[in-house]
């Protein structure tokens, strides 16, 4: 008789198999109790999902605003003394002496 991996098995195996299988089974449940019930089920992870590029957007969108004030920034630091003329012009509606400002209505 032979002997090793390819040995026909005793009848005692079958307990083995049995609690094996078991096994294998409970394991199998609660796989797919997870999956559909767990903290991370397959809906909660679409969620995330769909949240995940929602916010991709909006950091998209607030880095391109940090991107144009980041521009304003430098050219207000370039030309400081431009800035504050425009500035005090559009905002106060200062002139200089010799000038006149004209005012529309909307």
């Amino acid at each position: 008789m032979r002997e090793g991996l390819w040995a026909k098995r005793n009848s005692g195996d079958s307990r083995a198999d049995r609690l094996a299988l078991l096994f294998f089974l409970f394991m199998l449940f609660f796989t797919g109790y997870n999956l559909l019930y767990g903290r991370y089920n397959l809906m909660e992870i679409k969620k995330m999902r769909d949240n995940m590029g929602e916010l991709d957007k909006k950091l998209k969108a607030l880095k391109n605003e940090n991107m144009k004030l980041e521009e304003e920034l430098d050219l207000a630091e370039k030309d400081l003394e431009f800035q504050l003329e425009k500035l005090v012009r559009e905002k106060m509606q200062l002139q200089r002496p010799n000038e006149k400002i004209l005012l529309f209505k909307e």
